[in-house]
């Protein structure tokens, strides 16, 4: 099977990666073992071709930049990969204990478009950001409770009225339960007044703090069931949150592994708050990654005319990389049948006629080139005309750039459950895509017209 290795690790990484915190600081690590520079944008910063460099906002979103060592003003530009690190999943409320007949419960607050029935019935945790007040210091540190401590149990078939539709509301059944209220009274008689005290107890012992340092709790609840390979050839990834880690996963190696060779400033974007709508100081629909770029040419060319900026940005073409509908064979019908990405073949280009997807036709020709350059199948994806469609970071980075976007992803199966499956060999396909993109020796603003 191909791409096992790439297969297994997004497995290791995503077992790390529960959060879009956590996957941020995973990232972090990993280029910075890679001889990656990390700037901050409160500092001045120091920059040069060849240089390796990375930036955080929010501890959420990252970017990330390989200078050419042939970058000039004139003849430079970016090739940008743009992804996402959120996933759609119940958030902890600022004031999350509830007790209700002998249980205490959790206050959650749901973050984006979730197939929830998906979270029921499983051994769930919490993981995410605290903030901490230490004297006169705010900080903020991660959390990651690898134990089962929250359930969201099913209603009996016996007690349903509707026994063929499992049926919820979302504010009154979706509140996972914690513990029982007689546990918690006996072993904490002092209560607090917005959170369950033994859970403020948990999680001031995992950070080695006080409870009354705790200020605020950023909290995600996550599945503790750790990502594998499945199928009987394992011929499949089994995870959560595949949407949108696995475009993240690869982007982050295809960038570390990038030689510096070359005149164009290498970027990867990965952004939050996507499923939400990306209007953040950390999402695409926002000028952070705009201000970014430009205060690094700035950096780089100090001397260079006020408009080489433009002109570099015209130049400058990227991919927006999030994951893909494929096939199912228990729904055919819900696919447009000329264009129903299959698992197991390829990228695929997603391209939409209302603009939910940042693709046209002079990016899905510089696209086809590139894959068929490097023997990497390409498929092509469009919802039908009675279905609705989903939408990405690509239209968002190419209006705040004015850079050529093209939407691409890898098929995969139930998109936004809890426990999401797509192929290994995709996988492969993915990352080999990504890193022929940054790779590959031809100018791609060259081979179409940029009127």
């Amino acid at each position: 099977m191909q791409g096992k290795a790439i297969a297994q690790g997004f497995v290791e990484y995503i077992n790390e990666a529960v959060t879009p915190f956590h996957a941020v600081n995973k990232a972090k690590s990993l280029l910075k073992e890679n001889g990656f520079e990390e700037l901050l944008e409160h500092e001045p910063w120091i920059a040069k071709p060849s240089g390796k460099y990375f930036v955080t906002r929010n501890g959420s979103s990252i970017f990330v930049f390989v200078v050419g060592e042939d970058f000039t003003a004139e003849n430079g530009a970016f090739r940008v990969l743009g992804t996402h690190t959120d996933s759609p999943c119940p958030k902890l409320a600022p004031h999350s204990k509830v007790s209700s007949n002998g249980f205490l419960k959790l206050n959650v607050m749901l973050y984006g478009g979730g197939l929830w029935n998906s979270w029921f019935d499983r051994d769930l945790t919490l993981a995410g950001r605290v903030v901490l007040t230490i004297g006169e210091r705010i900080e903020t540190r991660l959390v990651h409770i690898k134990r089962p401590i929250i359930v969201l149990p099913e209603l009996a078939i016996h007690l349903s009225a509707n026994r063929e539709k499992f049926e919820y509301n979302k504010e009154s059944h979706l509140k996972p339960l914690l513990c029982s209220l007689l546990l918690e009274s006996k072993s904490h008689p002092e209560s607090h007044k917005k959170h369950a005290h033994g859970l403020l107890d948990l999680i001031a012992q995992e950070l080695n703090v006080d409870i009354e340092n705790i200020s605020d709790l950023e909290l995600h609840v996550v599945d503790t069931k750790p990502a594998c390979l499945t199928g009987l050839y394992q011929e499949f990834i089994s995870s959560a949150r595949i949407d949108n880690q696995m475009s993240c996963y690869c982007a982050l190696q295809a960038i570390i592994e990038t030689p510096t060779t070359g005149k164009d400033i290498k970027m990867w974007a990965a952004f939050d708050h996507e499923e939400v709508g990306s209007i953040s100081i950390s999402g695409a629909d926002s000028v952070v990654a705009s201000n970014l770029m430009n205060r690094l040419l700035k950096v780089l060319c100090p001397t260079a005319s006020n408009d080489f900026s433009d002109m570099i940005f015209r130049k400058s073409f990227g991919f927006s990389a999030d994951m893909a509908h494929a096939l199912h064979p228990n729904f055919s019908e819900k696919h447009h049948p000329q264009h129903s990405p299959k698992m197991h073949s390829g990228v695929v280009l997603k391209i939409n006629a209302n603009q939910n997807y940042a693709t046209d036709f002079v990016g899905c020709t510089l696209a086809r080139s590139l894959a068929s350059r490097n023997s990497i199948p390409l498929q092509e994806f469009i919802v039908k005309n009675d279905s609705p469609c989903g939408s990405t970071i690509g239209p968002m980075l190419a209006a705040q750039t004015g850079i050529r976007i093209v939407d691409i992803g890898a098929p995969q199966f139930a998109m936004h459950s809890c426990r999401e499956l797509m192929g290994t060999d995709d996988a492969f396909y993915y990352y080999s895509f990504l890193k022929s993109f940054f790779d590959d020796l031809h100018s791609l603003y060259d081979e179409a017209s940029l009127n």
